[in-house]
């Protein structure tokens, strides 16, 4: 079978056996897999070990014994499944957990066939119902992360959340937060996208009316929260003015490659500001946010995905960097 391997920076298009399973687990293929901003920070940052493709939906090819599903189901599978017993766990940050961390499935999720553990067949796989698009079902994992962000910001109606990167997630979080009766405004230069958040509440490509915005909507106050997904450090150390007494700066993204800033600590002190950050989800956000796009409450396919063959990730790759697209999606072939 065909898998994109991470290797020196790249992914290269290999011939590799399809993957034996074991007592509980099922060998999944895949219809589609979508390309996050992680895989591409791993290639950039030659991250070892590296395992590219988790956002992935497909159909039970084959099952070994004691597996609880049938040849033929199309689900949705996550990649990491944590212990939900040790102290990570029971403090509520599974994404912690070493187990979480260890994980994953087998190549990734850009191969024609993936094998499917049985802890993640036990807890992190979900079967698609009928009707239900196998690309809108792919989005599962990224919507999940945006949740458990959003839960943790406790961000509800009344509040004014300013997000940062109108690329896929900060779209999704847009979208999450008006679904949550919440006011989004959002930032990027790009002005279609600051067009497309419109839908979702109020967006600028300009840093000053981004803050007036959120002045407007908050009696004078400046955001409840401003969420990061994307930026630098020099705006995120700008963005305490803009927040309300008592509000929160919320890193939700990786910085690369310079990912240092100098923080006014005094001004976190004296107006109690929190600054917080949300990297993957829990069992709980996973199962919620299914439920979200499988009901029809919430929608991924307003990011107007791209479809790309494995060959051409590298194409996948650059629609995404040069803003051709919000999301690329790659499938067999």
């Amino acid at each position: 079978m065909k898998a994109l391997l991470a290797r020196d920076g790249a992914a290269h298009l290999a011939e590799i056996p399809v993957p034996d399973i074991g007592a509980g687990e099922f060998l999944l293929k895949v219809e589609v897999c979508g390309l996050c901003g992680t895989d591409v920070m791993k290639l950039d940052t030659r991250a070892p070990g590296a395992v590219l493709g988790h956002e992935l939906c497909g159909v039970v090819e084959k099952t070994g014994p004691g597996s609880t599903f049938r040849i033929g189901e199309r689900v949705v599978v996550s990649h990491h499944v944590p212990c939900l017993d040790c102290h990570y766990c029971r403090k509520g940050s599974e994404s912690m957990c070493r187990q979480f961390k260890a994980t994953n499935i087998q190549p990734g999720g850009f191969a024609d066939y993936v094998r499917v553990p049985a802890l993640h067949s036990q807890h992190a796989t979900f079967r698609v119902p009928e009707g239900l698009d196998p690309v809108s079902a792919s989005q599962t994992e990224p919507l999940a992360c945006v949740l458990r962000n959003v839960k943790r910001l406790e961000a509800g109606p009344g509040d004014v959340i300013g997000v940062v990167g109108l690329g896929a997630m900060g779209q999704m979080t847009g979208q999450l937060l008006k679904l949550r009766g919440a006011h989004p405004v959002g930032l990027d230069l790009d002005a279609s996208r600051a067009a497309s958040f419109g839908r979702w509440g109020t967006a600028a490509t300009d840093r000053d009316r981004f803050v007036s915005a959120g002045k407007a909507a908050s009696e004078n106050r400046g955001f409840d929260a401003v969420v990061f997904s994307a930026g630098t450090p020099a705006l995120v150390a700008a963005s305490l003015s803009w927040l309300r007494d008592g509000g929160t700066l919320n890193i939700f993204a990786s910085f690369h490659p310079d990912p240092f800033l100098k923080l006014d600590m005094n001004a976190v002190y004296h107006r109690e500001l929190t600054v917080m950050s949300s990297y993957s989800p829990s069992l709980v956000d996973l199962r919620e946010s299914f439920e979200l796009i499988a009901s029809g409450q919430f929608k991924p396919l307003f990011l107007k995905p791209e479809q790309f063959p494995f060959s051409s990730f590298d194409d996948a790759v650059r629609a995404v960097k040069t803003r051709k697209t919000l999301k690329s999606i790659l499938v067999p072939g």
